[in-house]
Protein backbone atom coordinates (compact mmCIF):
# COMPACT_ATOMS: atom_id res chain seq x y z
CA UNK A 1 0.00 0.00 0.00
CA UNK A 2 1.63 3.16 -0.60
CA UNK A 3 1.65 6.22 1.55
CA UNK A 4 1.36 10.10 0.91
CA UNK A 5 4.10 12.41 2.02
CA UNK A 6 3.56 15.55 1.99
CA UNK A 7 6.45 17.62 1.21
CA UNK A 8 7.61 19.28 4.92
CA UNK A 9 6.47 22.94 5.80
CA UNK A 10 9.14 25.69 4.52
CA UNK A 11 9.93 27.64 7.88
CA UNK A 12 8.84 30.60 6.71
CA UNK A 13 5.56 29.53 5.90
CA UNK A 14 2.47 31.29 7.32
CA UNK A 15 -0.54 28.92 8.36
CA UNK A 16 -2.88 29.97 6.05
CA UNK A 17 -0.34 28.94 2.91
CA UNK A 18 0.40 25.71 4.88
CA UNK A 19 -2.90 24.89 5.34
CA UNK A 20 -3.78 25.65 1.87
CA UNK A 21 -1.13 23.58 0.42
CA UNK A 22 -1.69 20.27 3.13
CA UNK A 23 -5.74 20.70 2.27
CA UNK A 24 -5.07 20.57 -1.90
CA UNK A 25 -2.16 18.08 -1.75
CA UNK A 26 -5.05 15.47 -0.30
CA UNK A 27 -7.32 16.61 -2.30
CA UNK A 28 -10.11 17.61 0.20
CA UNK A 29 -12.46 20.67 -0.08
CA UNK A 30 -13.16 23.12 2.30
CA UNK A 31 -16.28 21.80 2.68
CA UNK A 32 -14.71 18.11 3.34
CA UNK A 33 -12.41 19.48 5.36
CA UNK A 34 -15.19 21.10 7.40
CA UNK A 35 -16.81 17.87 7.88
CA UNK A 36 -14.00 15.62 9.21
CA UNK A 37 -13.00 18.53 11.83
CA UNK A 38 -16.66 18.23 13.02
CA UNK A 39 -16.37 14.28 13.07
CA UNK A 40 -13.31 14.36 14.75
CA UNK A 41 -14.20 16.82 17.58
CA UNK A 42 -17.66 15.88 18.56
CA UNK A 43 -18.85 19.62 17.54
CA UNK A 44 -20.78 19.97 14.29
CA UNK A 45 -20.76 23.64 14.20
CA UNK A 46 -17.78 24.35 12.17
CA UNK A 47 -18.17 25.45 8.62
CA UNK A 48 -16.09 25.77 5.28
CA UNK A 49 -16.67 29.10 5.91
CA UNK A 50 -14.34 29.34 9.10
CA UNK A 51 -11.72 27.02 6.92
CA UNK A 52 -11.70 29.80 4.29
CA UNK A 53 -10.96 32.13 6.43
CA UNK A 54 -8.02 30.59 8.47
CA UNK A 55 -6.69 30.12 4.91
CA UNK A 56 -6.99 33.78 4.49
CA UNK A 57 -5.26 34.29 7.64
CA UNK A 58 -8.69 36.44 8.57
CA UNK A 59 -8.71 34.34 11.86
CA UNK A 60 -6.07 32.16 13.23
CA UNK A 61 -7.13 28.81 14.93
CA UNK A 62 -7.07 28.60 18.62
CA UNK A 63 -4.39 25.33 19.55
CA UNK A 64 -7.57 23.06 20.24
CA UNK A 65 -8.28 23.22 16.37
CA UNK A 66 -4.57 23.33 15.72
CA UNK A 67 -4.80 20.02 17.24
CA UNK A 68 -7.76 18.71 15.45
CA UNK A 69 -6.25 19.73 11.81
CA UNK A 70 -3.03 18.01 12.80
CA UNK A 71 -5.11 14.61 13.59
CA UNK A 72 -7.26 15.28 10.21
CA UNK A 73 -4.79 16.05 7.80
CA UNK A 74 -1.52 13.25 9.59
CA UNK A 75 0.52 16.56 9.93
CA UNK A 76 3.05 17.58 12.48
CA UNK A 77 1.48 19.49 14.96
CA UNK A 78 4.66 21.50 15.53
CA UNK A 79 4.76 22.66 12.08
CA UNK A 80 1.48 24.30 12.67
CA UNK A 81 2.34 25.59 15.23
CA UNK A 82 5.42 27.13 14.10
CA UNK A 83 3.35 28.25 10.82
CA UNK A 84 0.33 29.95 13.25
CA UNK A 85 3.29 31.89 15.39
CA UNK A 86 4.92 33.41 12.37
CA UNK A 87 1.36 34.77 11.26
CA UNK A 88 1.14 35.91 14.46
CA UNK A 89 4.29 37.67 14.28
CA UNK A 90 3.19 39.09 11.06
CA UNK A 91 -0.18 40.37 12.07
CA UNK A 92 1.28 41.87 15.39
CA UNK A 93 1.63 45.37 14.12
CA UNK A 94 -2.10 46.08 12.57
CA UNK A 95 -3.74 44.12 15.27
CA UNK A 96 -5.74 45.84 17.53
CA UNK A 97 -8.08 43.39 19.54
CA UNK A 98 -8.14 39.74 19.89
CA UNK A 99 -9.31 37.52 17.25
CA UNK A 100 -12.77 36.24 17.03
CA UNK A 101 -11.09 32.63 17.62
CA UNK A 102 -9.56 33.28 20.53
CA UNK A 103 -12.52 35.35 21.96
CA UNK A 104 -14.65 32.19 21.65
CA UNK A 105 -12.66 29.91 23.17
CA UNK A 106 -12.70 31.80 26.24
CA UNK A 107 -16.25 31.76 26.07
CA UNK A 108 -17.11 28.50 24.95
CA UNK A 109 -15.72 25.02 26.22
CA UNK A 110 -13.93 23.79 23.44
CA UNK A 111 -13.42 19.40 22.51
CA UNK A 112 -10.88 17.99 24.45
CA UNK A 113 -7.87 17.82 21.79
CA UNK A 114 -5.71 14.83 21.34
CA UNK A 115 -3.26 15.34 24.06
CA UNK A 116 -1.56 14.26 27.70
CA UNK A 117 -4.37 12.74 30.41
CA UNK A 118 -5.65 15.38 33.28
CA UNK A 119 -3.48 15.57 35.83
CA UNK A 120 -4.51 12.68 38.44
CA UNK A 121 -6.39 10.73 35.69
CA UNK A 122 -5.33 6.65 35.81
CA UNK A 123 -2.83 5.50 33.09
CA UNK A 124 -2.57 2.26 31.77
CA UNK A 125 -0.13 -0.40 32.22
CA UNK A 126 2.59 -0.12 29.90
CA UNK A 127 5.79 -2.58 28.37
CA UNK A 128 9.11 -2.43 29.14
CA UNK A 129 11.16 -0.17 26.74
CA UNK A 130 11.36 -2.22 23.20
CA UNK A 131 8.75 -5.09 24.40
CA UNK A 132 6.32 -4.86 21.56
CA UNK A 133 4.55 -8.04 20.47
CA UNK A 134 5.43 -9.91 17.60
CA UNK A 135 3.31 -8.78 14.72
CA UNK A 136 3.36 -4.67 15.31
CA UNK A 137 6.58 -3.84 14.60
CA UNK A 138 8.42 -1.03 14.84
CA UNK A 139 11.46 -1.22 12.51
CA UNK A 140 11.59 -2.97 9.77
CA UNK A 141 8.33 -3.51 9.08
CA UNK A 142 7.31 -5.91 6.57
CA UNK A 143 5.59 -5.20 2.71
CA UNK A 144 2.14 -4.58 2.98
CA UNK A 145 2.14 -4.71 7.13
CA UNK A 146 0.53 -0.95 7.22
CA UNK A 147 2.66 -0.60 10.35
CA UNK A 148 5.65 1.93 10.92
CA UNK A 149 9.24 2.46 11.29
CA UNK A 150 11.39 4.64 13.71
CA UNK A 151 11.16 5.48 17.34
CA UNK A 152 8.41 7.30 18.97
CA UNK A 153 8.05 11.25 19.22
CA UNK A 154 6.85 12.82 22.63
CA UNK A 155 4.06 14.15 20.51
CA UNK A 156 2.90 11.09 19.31
CA UNK A 157 2.90 9.33 22.94
CA UNK A 158 0.42 12.22 24.60
CA UNK A 159 -1.78 11.94 21.50
CA UNK A 160 -2.52 8.25 21.09
CA UNK A 161 -5.81 8.26 23.33
CA UNK A 162 -7.13 11.47 21.68
CA UNK A 163 -6.60 9.75 18.50
CA UNK A 164 -8.07 7.38 18.91
CA UNK A 165 -11.55 8.77 20.08
CA UNK A 166 -11.06 11.21 17.59
CA UNK A 167 -10.68 8.33 14.64
CA UNK A 168 -13.67 6.60 16.36
CA UNK A 169 -16.11 9.53 16.32
CA UNK A 170 -14.79 9.82 13.01
CA UNK A 171 -15.72 6.35 11.61
CA UNK A 172 -19.29 6.98 12.51
CA UNK A 173 -19.16 9.99 9.44
CA UNK A 174 -16.66 9.58 7.29
CA UNK A 175 -15.89 6.29 4.60
CA UNK A 176 -13.82 4.15 5.13
CA UNK A 177 -11.57 4.71 2.16
CA UNK A 178 -10.88 8.49 3.56
CA UNK A 179 -10.16 7.23 6.81
CA UNK A 180 -7.51 4.39 6.46
CA UNK A 181 -4.87 6.55 5.84
CA UNK A 182 -5.56 8.58 9.38
CA UNK A 183 -6.24 4.90 11.32
CA UNK A 184 -2.71 3.62 10.02
CA UNK A 185 -0.65 6.83 10.99
CA UNK A 186 -2.64 6.73 14.60
CA UNK A 187 -1.36 3.04 14.69
CA UNK A 188 2.11 3.39 13.42
CA UNK A 189 1.89 5.96 16.40
CA UNK A 190 0.59 3.45 19.31
CA UNK A 191 3.16 1.17 17.58
CA UNK A 192 6.35 3.49 18.15
CA UNK A 193 5.32 4.37 21.30
CA UNK A 194 4.67 0.96 22.61
CA UNK A 195 8.00 -0.02 21.52
CA UNK A 196 9.79 2.77 23.65
CA UNK A 197 8.38 1.90 26.70
CA UNK A 198 5.82 4.90 26.43
CA UNK A 199 2.39 3.74 25.57
CA UNK A 200 0.35 0.81 27.02
CA UNK A 201 -0.21 -2.26 24.25
CA UNK A 202 -4.11 -2.37 24.59
CA UNK A 203 -3.77 1.04 22.87
CA UNK A 204 -1.96 -0.05 19.66
CA UNK A 205 -4.76 -3.15 19.87
CA UNK A 206 -7.88 -1.04 19.42
CA UNK A 207 -6.33 1.31 16.66
CA UNK A 208 -5.49 -2.74 15.10
CA UNK A 209 -9.15 -3.69 15.61
CA UNK A 210 -10.38 -0.21 14.15
CA UNK A 211 -7.76 -0.41 11.25
CA UNK A 212 -9.50 -3.71 10.49
CA UNK A 213 -13.03 -2.33 10.63
CA UNK A 214 -12.21 0.83 8.22
CA UNK A 215 -10.12 -1.07 6.02
CA UNK A 216 -13.06 -3.65 5.03
CA UNK A 217 -14.96 -0.38 4.84
CA UNK A 218 -12.81 0.17 2.18
CA UNK A 219 -12.51 -2.35 0.57
CA UNK A 220 -8.67 -3.42 1.89
CA UNK A 221 -7.45 -6.62 3.16
CA UNK A 222 -5.71 -6.79 6.79
CA UNK A 223 -2.44 -8.42 7.10
CA UNK A 224 -2.91 -11.59 9.40
CA UNK A 225 0.12 -11.19 10.84
CA UNK A 226 -0.77 -7.47 11.95
CA UNK A 227 -4.27 -9.36 13.31
CA UNK A 228 -2.51 -11.81 15.52
CA UNK A 229 -0.10 -8.71 16.44
CA UNK A 230 -3.20 -6.90 17.99
CA UNK A 231 -4.80 -9.96 19.46
CA UNK A 232 -1.26 -10.19 21.46
CA UNK A 233 -1.00 -6.20 22.01
CA UNK A 234 -4.37 -6.79 23.93
CA UNK A 235 -3.10 -9.58 25.97
CA UNK A 236 -0.16 -7.93 27.06
CA UNK A 237 -2.37 -5.15 28.08
CA UNK A 238 -4.75 -6.82 30.46
CA UNK A 239 -7.27 -6.34 28.29
CA UNK A 240 -8.55 -9.93 26.85
CA UNK A 241 -12.47 -8.62 26.08
CA UNK A 242 -10.57 -6.38 23.64
CA UNK A 243 -8.47 -9.21 21.95
CA UNK A 244 -11.72 -11.36 21.39
CA UNK A 245 -13.31 -8.26 20.18
CA UNK A 246 -11.18 -7.59 17.61
CA UNK A 247 -11.36 -11.60 17.00
CA UNK A 248 -14.62 -10.91 16.47
CA UNK A 249 -14.40 -8.26 14.22
CA UNK A 250 -12.74 -10.67 11.69
CA UNK A 251 -15.29 -13.21 12.14
CA UNK A 252 -17.87 -10.76 11.11
CA UNK A 253 -15.91 -9.40 7.72
CA UNK A 254 -15.05 -12.97 6.76
CA UNK A 255 -18.96 -13.86 7.23
CA UNK A 256 -19.79 -10.93 4.91
CA UNK A 257 -17.35 -11.82 2.25
CA UNK A 258 -19.03 -15.73 2.82
CA UNK A 259 -16.09 -17.07 3.69
CA UNK A 260 -17.88 -19.22 6.57
CA UNK A 261 -14.63 -21.59 7.46
CA UNK A 262 -12.77 -18.48 8.62
CA UNK A 263 -15.80 -17.01 10.20
CA UNK A 264 -16.36 -19.88 12.49
CA UNK A 265 -12.93 -19.93 13.34
CA UNK A 266 -12.88 -16.59 14.03
CA UNK A 267 -15.52 -16.69 16.30
CA UNK A 268 -14.93 -19.70 18.38
CA UNK A 269 -11.38 -17.98 19.09
CA UNK A 270 -12.83 -14.52 19.97
CA UNK A 271 -15.11 -15.83 22.91
CA UNK A 272 -12.27 -18.25 23.97
CA UNK A 273 -9.76 -15.64 24.33
CA UNK A 274 -12.49 -13.11 25.82
CA UNK A 275 -13.06 -15.64 28.61
CA UNK A 276 -15.26 -14.25 30.86
CA UNK A 277 -15.92 -10.33 30.22
CA UNK A 278 -18.64 -7.82 30.48
CA UNK A 279 -21.95 -8.48 29.40
CA UNK A 280 -21.67 -5.99 26.29
CA UNK A 281 -18.63 -7.58 25.46
CA UNK A 282 -20.50 -11.05 25.61
CA UNK A 283 -23.53 -9.14 24.05
CA UNK A 284 -20.80 -8.53 20.56
CA UNK A 285 -19.48 -11.98 20.75
CA UNK A 286 -22.71 -14.02 20.66
CA UNK A 287 -23.88 -11.93 17.93
CA UNK A 288 -20.81 -12.21 16.12
CA UNK A 289 -21.09 -16.39 16.72
CA UNK A 290 -24.56 -16.30 15.67
CA UNK A 291 -23.88 -14.43 12.45
CA UNK A 292 -20.57 -16.88 11.84
CA UNK A 293 -23.07 -20.31 12.43
CA UNK A 294 -26.15 -18.57 10.09
CA UNK A 295 -23.21 -18.00 6.97
CA UNK A 296 -22.18 -21.93 7.73
CA UNK A 297 -25.85 -22.91 7.40
CA UNK A 298 -25.88 -24.02 11.05
CA UNK A 299 -29.05 -22.99 12.25
CA UNK A 300 -29.12 -24.53 15.88
CA UNK A 301 -25.84 -22.88 16.69
CA UNK A 302 -27.03 -19.52 15.55
CA UNK A 303 -30.15 -19.96 17.37
CA UNK A 304 -28.16 -20.95 20.76
CA UNK A 305 -25.89 -17.89 19.57
CA UNK A 306 -28.68 -15.58 19.69
CA UNK A 307 -30.38 -17.09 23.20
CA UNK A 308 -26.63 -15.87 24.68
CA UNK A 309 -26.99 -12.38 23.06
CA UNK A 310 -30.21 -11.72 24.31
CA UNK A 311 -29.32 -12.78 27.76
CA UNK A 312 -26.29 -10.87 28.05
CA UNK A 313 -27.88 -7.69 26.99
CA UNK A 314 -30.36 -8.30 29.50
CA UNK A 315 -27.66 -7.87 32.12
CA UNK A 316 -25.59 -5.03 30.66
CA UNK A 317 -27.54 -2.43 33.32
CA UNK A 318 -25.52 -0.32 34.86
CA UNK A 319 -21.60 -2.67 33.90
CA UNK A 320 -18.92 -0.46 33.18
CA UNK A 321 -18.32 -1.58 29.60
CA UNK A 322 -15.12 -0.70 27.11
CA UNK A 323 -15.14 2.64 25.34
CA UNK A 324 -14.89 0.93 22.13
CA UNK A 325 -18.62 -0.21 22.19
CA UNK A 326 -19.74 2.91 22.79
CA UNK A 327 -22.06 2.55 19.66
CA UNK A 328 -23.65 -0.52 20.98
CA UNK A 329 -27.38 0.35 21.89
CA UNK A 330 -31.06 -1.78 21.52
CA UNK A 331 -31.02 -0.87 17.88
CA UNK A 332 -27.61 -1.68 17.27
CA UNK A 333 -28.35 -5.19 18.99
CA UNK A 334 -31.89 -5.57 17.02
CA UNK A 335 -29.76 -4.86 13.67
CA UNK A 336 -26.66 -7.66 14.21
CA UNK A 337 -29.78 -10.33 15.47
CA UNK A 338 -31.57 -9.32 12.24
CA UNK A 339 -28.53 -9.99 10.11
CA UNK A 340 -27.91 -13.03 11.22
CA UNK A 341 -31.64 -14.47 10.99
CA UNK A 342 -31.96 -13.32 7.37
CA UNK A 343 -28.18 -15.51 6.75
CA UNK A 344 -29.88 -17.95 8.50
CA UNK A 345 -32.81 -18.06 5.91
CA UNK A 346 -35.36 -16.91 8.51
CA UNK A 347 -37.35 -13.88 6.97
CA UNK A 348 -40.35 -13.73 9.07
CA UNK A 349 -38.10 -13.99 12.64
CA UNK A 350 -35.26 -11.09 10.42
CA UNK A 351 -38.04 -8.67 9.25
CA UNK A 352 -39.44 -7.41 12.75
CA UNK A 353 -36.19 -6.91 14.06
CA UNK A 354 -34.35 -5.09 10.89
CA UNK A 355 -37.68 -2.76 10.80
CA UNK A 356 -37.01 -2.17 14.91
CA UNK A 357 -33.37 -0.85 14.02
CA UNK A 358 -33.76 1.09 10.87
CA UNK A 359 -36.37 3.05 13.18
CA UNK A 360 -33.64 3.93 15.66
CA UNK A 361 -31.72 7.15 15.36
CA UNK A 362 -28.26 5.31 15.92
CA UNK A 363 -28.17 3.09 13.15
CA UNK A 364 -27.62 5.42 10.47
CA UNK A 365 -24.82 5.86 7.37
CA UNK A 366 -23.18 2.16 6.77
CA UNK A 367 -24.92 0.62 9.38
CA UNK A 368 -27.70 1.90 8.11
CA UNK A 369 -26.97 0.18 4.47
CA UNK A 370 -26.12 -3.25 5.60
CA UNK A 371 -29.09 -3.53 7.66
CA UNK A 372 -31.51 -2.03 4.31
CA UNK A 373 -29.67 -4.50 2.22
CA UNK A 374 -30.16 -7.63 4.70
CA UNK A 375 -33.92 -5.93 5.44
CA UNK A 376 -33.92 -6.59 1.02
CA UNK A 377 -32.62 -9.81 1.58
CA UNK A 378 -35.45 -11.39 3.97
CA UNK A 379 -38.49 -9.55 1.61
CA UNK A 380 -36.99 -11.40 -0.99
CA UNK A 381 -36.65 -14.85 1.03
CA UNK A 382 -40.02 -13.90 1.95
CA UNK A 383 -41.21 -13.36 -2.11
CA UNK A 384 -42.23 -9.48 -1.48
CA UNK A 385 -39.86 -8.43 -5.07
CA UNK A 386 -41.38 -5.31 -4.51
CA UNK A 387 -40.75 -3.90 -0.80
CA UNK A 388 -36.99 -5.79 -1.70
CA UNK A 389 -36.88 -3.49 -4.50
CA UNK A 390 -38.05 -0.51 -2.20
CA UNK A 391 -35.44 -1.58 0.43
CA UNK A 392 -33.15 -2.24 -2.43
CA UNK A 393 -33.42 1.59 -3.26
CA UNK A 394 -32.75 2.79 0.33
CA UNK A 395 -29.35 0.19 0.20
CA UNK A 396 -28.24 2.19 -3.00
CA UNK A 397 -29.29 5.32 -1.26
CA UNK A 398 -26.61 5.21 1.51
CA UNK A 399 -24.19 2.96 -0.12
CA UNK A 400 -23.71 6.69 -2.47
CA UNK A 401 -23.91 8.75 1.08
CA UNK A 402 -21.16 6.44 2.44
CA UNK A 403 -19.17 5.25 0.19
CA UNK A 404 -18.79 2.29 1.88
CA UNK A 405 -16.98 -0.80 0.11
CA UNK A 406 -18.50 -3.05 2.58
CA UNK A 407 -22.27 -1.76 1.72
CA UNK A 408 -21.72 -1.85 -2.34
CA UNK A 409 -20.59 -5.44 -1.72
CA UNK A 410 -23.83 -6.06 -0.12
CA UNK A 411 -25.57 -4.21 -2.95
CA UNK A 412 -23.94 -6.31 -5.83
CA UNK A 413 -24.86 -9.59 -4.47
CA UNK A 414 -28.17 -8.04 -3.86
CA UNK A 415 -29.18 -6.98 -7.15
CA UNK A 416 -28.03 -10.29 -9.01
CA UNK A 417 -30.57 -11.85 -6.75
CA UNK A 418 -33.51 -9.36 -7.54
CA UNK A 419 -32.90 -10.36 -11.01
CA UNK A 420 -32.57 -13.56 -10.66
CA UNK A 421 -36.04 -13.25 -8.85
CA UNK A 422 -37.48 -11.76 -11.65
CA UNK A 423 -36.59 -14.49 -14.19
CA UNK A 424 -36.67 -13.49 -17.54
CA UNK A 425 -39.85 -12.87 -18.56
CA UNK A 426 -41.70 -8.67 -18.06
CA UNK A 427 -39.86 -7.38 -15.38
CA UNK A 428 -42.05 -6.08 -12.38
CA UNK A 429 -42.53 -2.36 -12.28
CA UNK A 430 -40.50 -2.21 -8.75
CA UNK A 431 -37.94 -3.70 -10.36
CA UNK A 432 -37.39 -1.08 -13.60
CA UNK A 433 -37.48 1.59 -11.33
CA UNK A 434 -34.85 -0.02 -9.25
CA UNK A 435 -32.63 -0.53 -12.52
CA UNK A 436 -32.95 3.10 -13.43
CA UNK A 437 -32.04 4.30 -10.50
CA UNK A 438 -29.07 1.96 -9.88
CA UNK A 439 -27.99 3.21 -13.72
CA UNK A 440 -28.47 6.85 -12.90
CA UNK A 441 -26.27 6.07 -9.28
CA UNK A 442 -23.65 4.66 -10.79
CA UNK A 443 -21.61 7.14 -10.35
CA UNK A 444 -21.80 8.39 -7.13
CA UNK A 445 -20.74 4.93 -5.55
CA UNK A 446 -17.46 4.24 -4.54
CA UNK A 447 -15.52 3.20 -7.22
CA UNK A 448 -18.32 3.79 -9.47
CA UNK A 449 -18.48 0.40 -10.26
CA UNK A 450 -21.60 -0.31 -12.63
CA UNK A 451 -24.28 -2.47 -11.69
CA UNK A 452 -24.15 -6.02 -13.11
CA UNK A 453 -25.64 -6.51 -16.14
CA UNK A 454 -29.11 -8.09 -16.52
CA UNK A 455 -29.54 -11.58 -17.86
CA UNK A 456 -31.80 -11.33 -20.99
CA UNK A 457 -31.68 -7.38 -20.99
CA UNK A 458 -28.94 -6.07 -23.30
CA UNK A 459 -27.56 -2.90 -21.86
CA UNK A 460 -26.31 -0.50 -25.61
CA UNK A 461 -24.19 1.71 -24.90
CA UNK A 462 -22.77 3.69 -21.73
CA UNK A 463 -24.86 4.64 -19.35
CA UNK A 464 -22.11 6.66 -17.06
CA UNK A 465 -21.77 9.99 -18.44
CA UNK A 466 -25.08 10.56 -18.76
CA UNK A 467 -26.86 8.95 -16.06
CA UNK A 468 -24.50 10.94 -13.50
CA UNK A 469 -26.20 13.74 -14.91
CA UNK A 470 -29.23 12.93 -14.40
CA UNK A 471 -28.97 11.81 -10.77
CA UNK A 472 -26.92 14.59 -9.92
CA UNK A 473 -25.28 13.23 -6.69
CA UNK A 474 -26.52 11.47 -3.36
CA UNK A 475 -28.89 14.72 -2.82
CA UNK A 476 -31.03 14.24 -5.79
CA UNK A 477 -31.06 10.12 -5.21
CA UNK A 478 -32.97 10.60 -1.87
CA UNK A 479 -35.09 13.13 -3.92
CA UNK A 480 -35.97 10.05 -6.27
CA UNK A 481 -36.29 7.68 -3.61
CA UNK A 482 -38.80 9.34 -1.48
CA UNK A 483 -40.95 9.86 -4.37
Amino acid sequence: MSQRIDPPAHPGETLGVLLTRLRQAQGKSQVRLAGLLCAASGLPTLTRHEISRWEREERIPSRVWLCWLALVLDTSLDDLERAAAHTRRRREPTMTAPTISTVTATIRPAPRPPGPAPAGASTDRVTPPGSVPRGLPTHGAGPGTGLGTGTARPSEVDDVGGRIAGLRRMDDLVAGPELVALVLAGLRSAVRATGAGCGPPAAAAELVQLHAWVAADAGRPVPDGAVRGGVRAAVAGGDRALAGHLLGCVAQAAGERGDARAAVRAAVAAERVAGACDPATATVLALRAAFAAAVAGDRRSCDGALAAADRAHARRGSAVEPPWLYWLDDAHVEALAGLCLTAAGRPAAALPRLGAALRGPGVRFRAAGLVSAALARAHLSGGDLDAACTAAAETLLTCAESGSFRVLRQLRSLETALHAAAGRGRRPASLVVYTELAESAAGCLPGAAPPPARQGHARTGSFAAPAVARAGGPDQLQGRVAS
